[in-house]
């Protein structure tokens, strides 16, 4: 295993690149927008000893209860004795949780997802063994509720042909644009209907056949199959593929979870805009420096309507609506539903973490680079609660890389972040099999054409020194026009060795799909196929959570 630094790859945000710097400089940009940092045992220790105070304080609910619906929830969801025994440690008040969660999809969508799990219990493991004082709880919190069917119903696969495949349903919105898009029910209480059986052997059709294929299809069809829903099917296949973990996973759309939810829920209707004003003000000195990831409502909420997830929205004199629907309601008409059907109202992004971190004892999230970037802002909301905000660890990011794929690598001298850069990428491998150098070439005419119009700068001065402009847009364009055959030149010597090419086409499918990272796009199925469930205690023993950069691991 050996690893990259994070600015050398593409597609992450610079809010997460500095929260990830070691330097001083960096992390003090951030520091006013956060509770702690990540990195200390004593700002770790700070949170804890936080949380400790005021858990108990700033709650309205029996602990004890909260514990009943974990046990009922995992025992549906397959959880086996070290789940049930992390449950048990949460009822004492020295235990915290690592949280982290996602979106429930086919076949637990993206590797990442995979990742932030592996994260959450290696963490977990890690604060026990600084802090033996506490004990630490993996959870896993099922993002349920979200809306965005297209993209929970596919995944990604390398097929037979090394070819990145689609797997998965057609896109409920596809070809519409943003306004006509239609509202859709929660995605975890989608259930599956007969279709999920050719979806399951569009599955099987793009898998290589290998002595594991069997096993890891039964494995996901127990699962993803008629009758069940996204949910349960997500976290039941996340149940047998963390067997043994002991994480305890979370559904915030129960009925009575959603009760003990009732004094965030009416806080947020009773108080609003403060939440969205606090966020709004945060926002505005975070976008001195940064992109800013999420814009608050005037209402954070939800309302489930004729199953469809509608945003609350304030009206005069009190009264509410929600959008895109004629449905409207009295102040006192929408406090009582709150009271009487409490699972009819949902957070939206802004809420989730508060009401993740009022049931929760929470230490530590541990989130991607947009979750992170999205935290920044959320500060104003832990305090409006008056709830401690916990410690923003950033999950482990790595890529795999195959036996073939090293062997290419090898042979090429090829770096990980080559491969992020197809057209260099290309350049490098045809140098090297190639007689005729056309890196080094070029550079030579680039030198020569530098003397030639140095020679013609000098001369043009004596001349007449409003022409220098001239001078220098032609010496731009002569370059422009030399790299433009430059690319020519590689393409061409590329197609004389199609081997080559196609060669090149198979390792940026694998490690640069969509020309995005491997993590973000390819399915764990497509890994325990070829090397079957001992490949997640592989990523176990190698994948280090104080390592924080980009992970490297061949398999």
């Amino acid at each position: 295993m050996y690893s990259v630094e994070f600015n050398k790859l593409p597609n992450f945000n610079n809010l997460f690149l500095d929260y990830i710097s070691s330097t001083e400089e960096e992390n003090a940009k951030l520091k006013p927008f956060f509770n702690v940092m990540f990195r200390e045992n004593e700002d770790i220790f700070k949170v804890v000893d936080e949380k400790v105070h005021n858990y108990n304080t700033s709650r309205y609910f029996d602990k004890n209860v909260l514990i009943d619906i974990l046990k009922r929830q995992n025992v549906t969801y397959g959880g086996d004795e070290f789940t049930a025994a992390n449950i048990e440690l949460l009822i004492n008040d020295n235990t915290f949780t690592v949280v982290t969660g996602q979106q429930v999809s086919l076949y637990t969508g993206p590797f990442y997802t995979i990742l932030k799990t592996i994260s959450a219990v290696k963490l977990a493991k890690d604060l026990k063994e600084r802090f033996p004082q506490f004990n630490f709880v993996p959870v896993f919190w099922l993002e349920s509720e979200d809306h965005d069917i297209d993209e929970a119903n596919h995944t990604y696969l390398i097929d037979r042909q090394n070819e990145l495949v689609r797997v998965g349903f057609e896109d409920e919105n596809a070809n519409q644009d943003e306004g006509s898009k239609r509202n859709t029910p929660p995605v975890g209480s989608i259930v599956f209907g007969e279709l999920i059986n050719s979806i399951n052997e569009q599955l099987r059709s793009s898998l290589i056949d290998t002595d594991f294929k069997d096993k890891i299809m039964n494995m996901v069809t127990k699962h993803y199959r008629e009758g069940n829903d996204y949910k349960t099917a997500f976290a039941g296949l996340m149940n047998d593929i963390f067997k043994g973990y002991g994480v305890v996973f979370i559904d915030p759309s129960d009925h009575e979870i959603k009760r003990l939810l009732i004094p965030v829920f009416e806080k947020e209707l009773t108080s609003s805009p403060k939440l969205c004003e606090t966020i709004i003000t945060q926002s505005a000195e975070l976008e001195k420096k940064y992109d800013l990831q999420v814009k608050p409502k005037v209402i954070n909420m939800f309302f489930l309507h004729n199953n469809n997830r509608l945003l609350i929205e304030p009206r005069d004199g009190g009264k509410f609506a929600l959008k895109n629907s004629k449905r409207r309601f009295e102040n006192e008409e929408l406090l009582n539903l709150l009271q009487e059907n409490p699972e009819l109202f949902s957070p939206n992004v802004v809420l989730r973490p508060i009401c993740q971190d009022y049931l929760l004892p929470t230490a530590a999230y541990i989130g991607g680079p947009g979750e992170i970037s999205y935290f920044a802002q959320f500060k104003p909301a832990y305090k409006h609660y008056d709830i401690t905000m916990p410690v923003i660890y950033p999950r482990v990011s790595v890529s795999i890389i195959e036996g073939k794929i090293a062997k290419f690598m090898n042979n090429f001298n090829v770096k990980l972040e080559d491969i992020y850069h197809h057209s260099f990428l290309v350049s490098k491998v045809v140098d090297k099999l190639s007689e005729v150098k056309i890196d080094d070439e070029i550079s030579k005419y680039i030198d020569e054409l530098n003397k030639v119009f140095y020679d013609m700068r000098n001369m043009t001065v004596k001349v007449d020194q409003t022409l220098l402009n001239a001078v220098d847009n032609m010496k731009e364009k002569t370059k422009q026009n030399l790299e433009h055959f430059r690319s020519k030149l590689i393409n061409a010597q590329a197609k004389k060795s199609e081997t080559t090419t196609t060669q090149i086409d198979k390792v940026t499918n694998n490690v640069y799909p969509q020309h995005d990272l491997q993590e973000r796009v390819i399915s764990v199925i497509y890994f325990l196929n070829k090397y079957d469930v001992s490949f997640i205690k592989k990523l176990f023993h190698e994948l280090d959570v104080r390592n924080f950069n980009h992970q490297v691991i061949e398999v």
